[in-house]
């Protein structure tokens, strides 16, 4: 579900890139300072352009945040969703959307962190909209997950409680992962891949899935 933008009419195709520098800049001050924290003042500086520039692109700090947000859902939508629905089965599906998602996290797009992290900045419509995208998401990996405990390949676990916490473990990614360290952000998605995976499927479908692979 694609939200309006709420952005200057003026940002056309000709200067969308220096917007997406905008985005890309303040989403990290909202990353490490937090919204509350960051001033336009920060962003203009950082880009080094006058507040009067700043605005040019923008209305304000808030439609700037809902902007990124709406970044990170497409991102979402098309480096994870994307490619999951493309799985052969339920399995492949739910490897794609862990292994892609915490890719994503470590390699520090911050538009897709945030989405939960400052989602209460938004105005009450925004966050309606920021919402419903996060629930389809949602509610997609929950899917996947149901398909699978029908099949039998699931431990006997609650699928929603499952689907919490699959999100969760890659959101916390965020936290921890130092780039530039021995694990690249493929090696960490594989590792979260890993343990999700002897988490919530049952040894006999592991098992067969080690068999397929020798």
């Amino acid at each position: 579900m694609k939200a309006k933008r709420v952005l200057k009419a003026n940002v056309t195709e000709g200067n969308a890139d220096r917007l997406t520098e905008i985005c890309r800049t303040a989403a990290q001050f909202f990353y490490e300072k937090g919204f509350d924290a960051t001033s336009v003042s920060d962003i203009a500086d950082a880009m080094k352009l006058t507040k009067a520039a700043l605005y040019y692109y923008i209305e304000g700090k808030q439609e700037l945040l809902f902007e990124i947000m709406n970044r990170g859902m497409d991102a979402l939508e098309r480096e994870v969703i994307a490619p999951a629905e493309m799985a052969a089965d339920a399995k492949a599906r739910l490897e794609a959307i862990i292994h892609n998602h915490a890719r994503q996290i470590a390699a520090g797009n911050h538009a897709v962190t945030i989405i939960s992290d400052e989602v209460s900045a938004l105005t009450a419509a925004q966050r309606k909209k920021i919402t419903a995208r996060r629930r389809a998401y949602f509610d997609f990996v929950r899917v996947t997950l149901d398909e699978l405990k029908t099949e039998g390949k699931l431990h006997d676990i609650d699928t929603t409680v499952a689907a919490f916490s699959v999100v969760g473990m890659i959101l916390w990614v965020s936290r921890w992962y130092q780039p530039g360290g021995s694990l690249t952000p493929d090696d960490v998605s594989r590792e979260i891949s890993k343990i999700a995976f002897n988490a919530l499927l049952s040894p006999t479908s592991i098992n067969e899935e080690r068999n397929t692979k020798k």
